[in-house]
C-alpha cells in the first residue's frame, strides 16, 4: 500500500462511474482531494479521503495563466507544495505537472496498479468499460495496456 495522493475530480469520476472510487482506500493510506476538487466532485464518504485547503498564490496563476480548472490548480500547486504525487486525467494538466517535476499518474494507472496488487483481474477489461461510458481512451493507449492484461 502506498502512502498519499492527491487526486483530481476527473479520476474520482472515472472511477465512480465503474463502481471502483473505493479502490484509491486499497492502493493509499490517505487520499487527499483539495476543496476545489470537492466542490467540483461533491461529497465524499471513504474513510482514507481527507480534504485540504489549498492556500497558494500558484492557484490563480494556474487558472489565469495557465486555463485550468480551479480543481485542477489546486492538485497542482498542493502538490507542488508538499511533494505529494497527483492523480490528474486532463492532458494539460498532466502535461504542466510533469514540467515541473511532480510525480503524475491518472485513473488508468491507478486500474494498472491495482491489478498489479491483484485487487482486480483485468485494467483492461475497466478501461474499456470506461470507453463505452464515453471517456476518451487511444486506441494506443488500449494496446499498451493490452500487453499487460
Amino acid at each position: 500500500m502506498h502512502d498519499r495522493i492527491i487526486a483530481d475530480t476527473s479520476v474520482l469520476i472515472a472511477l465512480e462511474k465503474i463502481n471502483l472510487l473505493d479502490l484509491l482506500c486499497k492502493i493509499y493510506k490517505e487520499v487527499i482531494i483539495p476543496e476545489g476538487v470537492l466542490k467540483e466532485f461533491g461529497s465524499i464518504n471513504l474513510g482514507c479521503f481527507s480534504t485540504k485547503s489549498v492556500d497558494s498564490k500558484l492557484v490563480n496563476f494556474f487558472i489565469k495563466e495557465m486555463n485550468l480548472g480551479r480543481g485542477e490548480a489546486e492538485v497542482i500547486a498542493l502538490s507542488y507544495n508538499t511533494g505529494i504525487p497527483v492523480l490528474i486525467d486532463d492532458l494539460r494538466a498532466r502535461k504542466l505537472a510533469d514540467e515541473i517535476g511532480l510525480t503524475v499518474s491518472g485513473t488508468i494507472g491507478v486500474l494498472m496498479k491495482a491489478q498489479k496488487m491483484g485487487i482486480i483481474e483485468s485494467a483492461l477489461e475497466k478501461v474499456l468499460e470506461l470507453k463505452k461510458m464515453g471517456f476518451y481512451i487511444s486506441d494506443e493507449i488500449i494496446r499498451h495496456i493490452s500487453r499487460f492484461d
